[in-house]
């Protein structure tokens, strides 16, 4: 390894955690900017402070942008993605920094989006009209063996209540990608570098989030009644929801995966069953 310089923007969060390890075992000198949290590594503060960034994004070979505004109630915060991006392309120009790898959302490919994908959808816009030298990452659903994820999320509801909630019918399908092997994915794309790619980012199997219940099922040999939430009645409520209602039941899957994967969601399901 070269030992280049790699600022990764929201490196404290769910993927960037793990990707900030990830670059630092192959070698790369790396800094974080994270807007509360600090420590070794870490320069704190936020994309939407032009002056800070001036002063921090310095002698940097290569950006990696994760921070963004996904959930909220409140829907004019999801106009910060873009500002933020913005600011950071205008000084990675004004301090000759050419690379950049942004992470966008599988959301961008459904046919309605709500808030948080057309803001992913502008910030694309942004990206490709910018003089940078870029990447686009679209991940999928991303989890992780922990507390923090979807899948958790059913089954500590399951355990307690013995009901599933279910928005929509169940039968949309995702392709979840375990943020491990995101980071290991994300550090090849930094490795071979190749501008003006966009690169979808899935896990190794396609699975209906019906599917996704009979395994929680199976494998906690658990009994439980189905809840179903049409979408319908939560569009009445979307203003309050923070979350994008709007193609929540529409399928996310890449038709294209070429990658190698060291987790499958099944066994990882099992895993999380012993938190």
């Amino acid at each position: 390894m070269e030992n280049k310089r790699v600022l990764v923007i929201g490196g404290t969060g769910y993927i960037g955690k793990e990707l900030v390890d990830e670059l630092i075992r192959r070698g790369y000198s790396v800094k974080v900017i994270s807007r509360k949290a600090y420590g070794e590594h870490i320069l704190q503060g936020s994309v939407l402070d032009k002056e800070f960034l001036s002063e921090n994004i310095k002698n940097f070979d290569y950006v990696i942008y994760l921070t963004a505004v996904i959930r909220s109630i409140l829907k004019s915060r999801y106009k910060q993605n873009a500002t933020g991006l913005g600011n950071v392309i205008d000084v990675m120009n004004e301090n000759k920094i050419r690379k950049i790898i942004y992470f966008s959302t599988m959301n961008v490919n459904i046919k309605k989006t709500g808030h948080y994908g057309n803001s992913k959808k502008e910030c694309e816009k942004i990206i490709k009209e910018s003089s940078l030298d870029y990447v686009i990452i679209r991940p999928n659903y991303v989890y992780g063996i922990d507390r923090n994820n979807y899948f958790y999320d059913l089954i500590k509801t399951i355990r307690r209540t013995k009901i599933c909630p279910v928005i929509g019918f169940g039968g949309n399908k995702i392709q979840p990608v375990n943020k491990n092997d995101l980071a290991r994915i994300t550090a090849d794309v930094l490795r071979y570098f190749n501008p003006g790619e966009t690169i979808e980012v899935s896990g190794r199997n396609a699975f209906s989030i019906n599917e996704v219940i009979a395994i929680i099922k199976k494998e906690g040999n658990f009994r439980f009644l189905k809840f179903y939430i049409p979408i319908t009645f939560l569009k009445l409520f979307k203003r309050f929801i923070p979350f994008d209602v709007d193609g929540f039941d529409e399928d996310r899957i890449s038709i294209k995966n070429d990658f190698s994967f060291g987790h499958n969601l099944r066994d990882d399901i099992k895993e999380m069953m012993k938190l």
